[in-house]
């Protein structure tokens, strides 16, 4: 049964998170983000988790949807099925 889900996980597309600061600047590793962790102590974790699996079955295979998280404001964007090049917003 747990082959038979994790099967499934496979034939849909990738969910990335990014965390993008006040400044603008784009977190991109985990070091980075271990630095800044503290910013988005806002962000429910669970709900987090939950949006990226909810996400995951709306992406197409082979595609790319991303959740954006923007310390300014506190805001969470989500972009479905988007195009290779895609890159978000600095600023919400």
């Amino acid at each position: 049964m747990l082959t038979s889900f994790f099967s499934r996980l496979t034939d849909y597309g990738m969910v990335t998170t990014i965390h993008i600061l006040k400044s603008g600047k784009t977190v991109g590793s985990v070091p980075e983000f271990i630095k800044v962790q503290d910013r988005f102590s806002w962000v429910d974790r669970l709900q987090l988790v939950s949006k990226i699996l909810r996400l995951r079955t709306l992406t197409d295979k082979g595609r790319k949807s991303f959740i954006v998280l923007y310390e300014d404001g506190h805001v969470v964007r989500e972009y479905i099925n988007v195009d290779e090049n895609f890159i978000p917003l600095a600023f919400c």
